[in-house]
């Protein structure tokens, strides 16, 4: 169906589903329109809402390849002065994803668009918790610090290492910032550092910070390391828990080329555990970490249905997300 309407010859530009409350996607044939939009966004004339709903709205075009990702970093521009919750929590998953799915100089651009605008916003909020700020500052540092340090924050990585060289020391750590902290003290970390989360997982009389362990465990670079965090997940780490490491190493830059190999090496033993944990591993393996290996992946889950009937619905979507990423990393090859 199509519809005309009549907005006179003085209108700037025009924003499409008012306040997000319609559950659609929106695409601006015209560029001019999203242009002067984001001009809009950037001068906070409109809504936190609209502000949201217009960058996102252009990241799911990229993720069904009718925009580049370039288009899209570029667009970020415009959210250079954004101090609310909603537009920000949104970017920085939409950049973690695409920093997760491309590739050599593409996965560069968004490491430094990442880069440049986490900075920005740890900034604005301050490295250390305030006890008077609010609920949803605390969650955006959460989430954004330990991506700062992945996509190269000298600022962020230098804080975080501080933070976690006195947590090893017995000193006290903020927990709204416990677990960034733990990843970053990982990602650069050593055997003994490995030692000291062995040693706190098991001595730890708080579950919250067990679970922090468990997602740091997951965060180390060096590959010896992260072959032996495979090994402890299954060795080492409850039933009822493997599934929380085992999702925060699939999306661990590092770790994601070995972990589909991973999978296919220790299924027997990750079919044991409880059938909504099983199912979370495999949503966590399959999308990112299948990349490049599609063909293969199909292959093995087309015998593995006819022998198991385990996870059909996920294991069906699973590789519908690994398609779609596949996809976005292919149109999106210089």
């Amino acid at each position: 169906k199509q519809t005309s309407m009549d907005i006179g010859d003085d209108v700037v530009a025009y924003k499409v589903n008012d306040g997000q409350a319609g559950f659609y996607r929106v695409r601006y044939e015209d560029g001019g329109d999203l242009r002067e939009l984001g001009r809009l966004a950037l001068d906070k004339i409109l809504a936190p809402e609209d502000r949201w709903g217009l960058q996102n709205d252009l990241y799911a075009l990229v993720k069904g390849c009718r925009v580049p990702v370039n288009d899209y970093l570029d667009f970020l521009a415009n959210f250079a002065r954004e101090k609310s919750f909603l537009p920000l929590i949104s970017i920085a998953e939409n950049l973690f994803h695409a920093y997760l799915v491309m590739e050599g100089g593409e996965k560069e651009k968004v490491a430094t668009t990442g880069r440049s605008l986490l900075e920005k916003v740890l900034g604005d909020t301050g490295y250390e918790p305030d006890p008077g700020e609010k609920h949803t500052t605390s969650v955006l540092r959460d989430r954004i610090l330990f991506h700062a340090v992945l996509y190269g924050s000298k600022d962020a990585e230098n804080f975080a290492l501080d933070k976690f060289s006195s947590l090893m020391k017995g000193d006290a750590v903020h927990p709204d910032i416990m677990k960034s902290v733990m990843q970053a003290g990982a990602l650069r970390g050593d055997g003994k550092v490995f030692d000291w989360f062995d040693e706190r997982l098991h001595s730890s009389r708080s579950e919250h910070e067990r679970m922090n362990v468990l997602v740091a465990l997951s965060s180390f670079s060096d590959r010896a390391l992260i072959e032996k965090a495979q090994q402890y997940i299954l060795d080492r780490v409850p039933d009822r828990n493997k599934f929380i490491p085992a999702g925060a190493m699939a999306v661990n830059p590092h770790a994601v080329p070995c972990m589909w190999d991973w999978y296919r090496s220790r299924v027997e033993a990750l079919e044991k555990l409880h059938p909504l944990h099983y199912e979370r591993v495999i949503a966590g393996i399959l999308p990112v970490c299948g990349l490049g290996r599609g063909e293969e992946i199909k292959g093995f889950f087309d015998h593995y249905m006819t022998e198991k009937d385990l996870s059909k619905d996920v294991v069906g979507l699973s590789l519908e997300k690994l398609e779609i990423n596949g996809r976005m990393r292919s149109y999106n090859k210089v």
